[in-house]
């Protein structure tokens, strides 16, 4: 995330800012600059003088007003669409990178992540040129009255550029924390609130408090450590800047008692040095700040760039497993069987609780790493290929929906497939349910208020995988929540289908054993 990125987004407007910026800055100056001459005016009693300068202040006055609300509007429009076009780029990198990915950390950085850049970065580029013409038009009208004040100013405007670096390493590891413990806080809301029905159940609402508090401290410290960095630094300002206006004013007195300036150097003077001495302040404050992010902007970066697709990518319809393993955090190892699924085959996958049926699913679409053996899927010729896990259709116990229109969840907004949509429907007993809606196929899915059962919910995802035709279809118990008579239904349209399927279920009857070639069972 750099200045060129932001400047790239739209060139015109761009330019347009900076230059409206350098411009409104030098009239601000212009300003002050004619408060000199105003001063003594009334000093000399020149009322028409005074007047006409009073007039002509009023009217550059307004107009840089004007001009600053139109930078901040074009700043803030820059911005937005900047990180509108970011949060694409990263949503697109997490959906191609094959990496494992929780929701707090995905949320962390597209709202606080990005945010933190923005107030501490991106603001401050648009910033830059507005201090700078500050400095230089305010320089300019110092050494207009008189060499000795700007020399005086520079000095301690250079000391007040410098001593704010000093506490640039601690601005960095307050940012770092803050978005850290930022994560922290809302990874640990998402998991201790998902498990929010089975505290109560247990009664120990307390724990969920205690670790609530702890995570919510340690983002409470982050910020007031932060803050507290920020603040050292205002007092640092602070104390350069008296220093200035003692030294300042002393000079100025010297110049006005010996006639070399005009009396009204002796109060628009300390305005000048002000624009000066605060310009300087605040570009070494935002230059501060756009290092103190600079590890969080690579990290923006590294979760923005292009993820290469190589090698064939082609659809899988049968494997073969061999020595296949896994290790779990608390040390427990699942072995699986040998597996040699073949192209069409319907397999029934049991076994109790605990035996790892749902855990060699997430093993066979990538989600867990092996820690022994290996998996070669091949395509419907028997090669072996590189998979596209995309053409695996997945259904598991909770389907997963979007909120959007029962049609466009089907065809995951597929236009081709629009007209086939009903065919599918029929296959999974669907099409009576669909009828009882008022906008049929059209109705919007609200997944807060659930205005579809479990078992429509299913029937949608199971509709989904088949209409894509997908070669490979694993289902984790995904008709628990239809009724046997329409699973059996559902299952007999299914397995009579070309695909590979591999059906985790519980308590099927015979009848329904019977619709598959086989079964495997893990112990």
């Amino acid at each position: 995330m750099s200045f060129k990125d932001l400047y790239a987004v739209n060139r015109i407007r761009m330019i347009s800012l900076l230059v409206l910026e350098f411009l409104t800055s030098g009239l601000i100056i212009g300003v002050s600059y004619i408060n000199t001459y105003q001063i003594t005016a009334i000093k000399d009693r020149k009322w028409q003088q005074f007047i006409f300068l009073i007039t002509l202040s009023l009217i550059l006055f307004i107009i840089s007003y004007a001009g600053l609300n139109v930078c901040q509007y074009w700043i803030e429009k820059q911005i937005q669409q900047y990180n509108h076009q970011i949060r694409f780029k990263i949503v697109d990198h997490y959906f191609y990178d094959n990496k494992p990915h929780n929701a707090a950390q995905v949320q962390n950085r597209l709202t606080n992540d990005l945010n933190l850049i923005k107030d501490s970065k991106l603001a401050v580029y648009t910033d830059i040129p507005y201090y700078l013409a500050q400095i230089i038009f305010a320089s300019i009208g110092l050494l207009l009255f008189h060499w000795s004040l700007l020399i005086v100013v520079l000095i301690l405007g250079t000391l007040s550029f410098y001593l704010p670096k000093l506490l640039r390493p601690a601005m960095q590891a307050a940012a770092l924390k803050l978005s850290q413990a930022n994560k922290q806080y809302l990874d640990t809301a998402e998991k201790w609130l998902d498990g929010l029905s089975e505290l109560k159940k247990f009664s120990v609402g307390s724990q969920l408090s205690k670790i609530m508090d702890h995570a919510s401290d340690t983002l409470e410290s982050a910020n007031i450590a932060r803050r507290g960095t920020m603040q050292g630094l205002a007092v640092l300002n602070k104390a350069t800047s008296a220093l200035l206006q003692f030294v300042l004013l002393a000079v100025t007195a010297i110049l006005v008692t010996n006639h070399i300036v005009v009396f009204g150097v002796i109060v628009t003077v300390e305005s000048f040095s002000s624009y000066i001495n605060v310009s300087v302040k605040m570009l070494a404050t935002e230059l501060g700040q756009i290092h103190s992010v600079d590890r969080l902007s690579r990290e923006v970066n590294a979760d923005t760039a292009v993820i290469e697709h190589t090698g064939d990518l082609q659809s899988p319809a049968s494997l073969t497993t061999k020595n296949v393993s896994v290790k779990f955090s608390n040390g427990k190892i699942i072995k699986f069987p040998n597996l040699n699924i073949k192209t069409g085959e319907k397999i029934l996958l049991t076994g109790d609780s605990g035996s790892g049926k749902t855990t060699l699913f997430k093993v066979l679409l990538g989600k867990i790493k092996l820690h022994t053996g290996m998996i070669n899927f091949k395509n419907k010729y028997g090669d072996d290929i590189n998979i596209d896990k995309a053409k695996i259709g997945y259904i598991p116990q909770d389907p997963i929906l979007f909120p959007d229109s029962i049609e466009n969840n089907i065809t995951m907004f597929n236009s081709k497939l629009k007209n086939k949509v009903l065919d599918y429907v029929k296959n999974v007993s669907f099409e009576s349910d669909i009828r009882k809606m008022s906008l049929g196929l059209k109705t919007e899915l609200n997944l807060q208020k659930l205005n579809i059962s479990g078992g429509q919910r299913q029937k949608i995802v199971l509709a989904r995988a088949c209409i894509h035709d997908d070669d490979f279809i694993l289902i984790d118990e995904g008709t628990s929540a239809i009724d046997k008579k329409a699973t059996l239904e559902i299952l007999k349209k299914l397995l009579d289908g070309p695909y590979t399927v591999i059906f985790i279920a519980h308590n099927f009857n015979e009848k329904m054993n019977s619709l598959f070639d086989r079964e495997i069972h893990l112990t």
